[in-house]
């Protein structure tokens, strides 16, 4: 029985020969865990960002319904002053 070295299997004689299914494991947890995390921080970006809209939406429409408001009190009382004369 020869002694290899550590990284080569037994019975195989070149690095090449082989192929590490643990190692390869080991990426592929590494690879899902990295691109589960991006998505997870993608969708949490993507909330934050349909918050942000929907709150300016509101403040927007409230404003719009503001200005509304004011807008048909003056006309309702220019209406008021223009019937007296």
């Amino acid at each position: 029985m020869t002694t290899s070295p550590a990284s080569v299997p037994e019975g195989q004689t070149d690095v090449d020969d082989w192929f590490d299914l643990d190692k390869y494991k080991q990426a592929a947890e590494v690879a899902y865990g990295f691109s589960k995390k991006k998505m997870e921080e993608a969708s949490l970006q993507e909330r934050e960002t349909i918050g942000k809209g929907a709150t300016e939406q509101r403040t927007s429409a409230e404003q719009a319904q503001r200005f509304k408001e004011g807008d048909e009190a003056r006309d309702y009382k220019q209406a008021q002053r223009a019937y007296r004369y």
